[in-house]
């Protein structure tokens, strides 16, 4: 009988097969990052970019689903696929995040990975604390943003005390997660697809 195992190393097996060429470039951008934010991120962004070829392949199969239009059944596929994609989130906000930091360090600027540390961080927030990006500071305390719940039309000043759930759905375009967070910055919500911020951090050293 075949094995969780087995069955999970094949994918990851299709998922490396499937973009020689994507596999190269997370490796390239791996050192990239290693040399700036230590070589212990080596390993964790290549585990990253192991995640996210892994994800191209099922959000891929994902796209073709949604074609026949929703399944009749429950799809548990999709709840992997959403596991999947935030612990990959979780972890190439680290490795940006700690990169920041040492560039930082070294008056470096590379204003392309302060983006992505702020658009990573606004979707980390709520899926680790369940609570939105900025509310420590002062003026947003005392100033709430008002949401809509889901089903109820009636917005609601947001309460600070970790019930907050990131509202998400799926691209139509690539098949991927899509976030739909608050930015404080502008006190909007806004869109962001984990397909995106992949090829952002992909496209970091360009």
């Amino acid at each position: 009988m075949t094995t969780a195992t087995e069955l999970l190393l094949a994918a990851y097996g299709m998922a490396m097969a499937s973009d020689e060429e994507l596999h190269k470039k997370w490796i390239s951008v791996s050192f990239a990052l290693g040399a700036r934010a230590g070589n212990v991120h080596i390993i964790a962004a290549q585990r990253i970019g192991r995640l996210d070829m892994l994800l191209r392949l099922l959000e891929g199969e994902r796209l073709k689903r949604m074609e026949g239009g929703p399944p009749k059944e429950p799809d548990f596929s999709l709840d992997v696929q959403s596991a999947l994609s935030e612990s990959w989130l979780l972890s190439a906000y680290e490795v940006v995040r700690a990169a920041k930091e040492q560039l930082k360090r070294r008056g470096e600027e590379r204003p392309n990975l302060l983006v992505l540390e702020h658009r990573l961080a606004i979707v980390r927030m709520p899926i680790a604390k369940g609570e939105i990006q900025g509310m420590n500071q002062k003026a947003n305390r005392e100033n709430p943003p008002m949401l809509v719940k889901a089903g109820d039309d009636t917005p609601e000043a947001y309460q600070d005390d970790g019930s907050y759930i990131l509202p998400r759905g799926l691209c139509g375009e690539v098949g991927a997660v899509v976030w739909y967070p608050v930015d404080m910055m502008t006190r909007e919500t806004i869109a962001i697809c984990r397909r995106d911020l992949s090829d952002e951090m992909l496209a970091l050293f360009d």
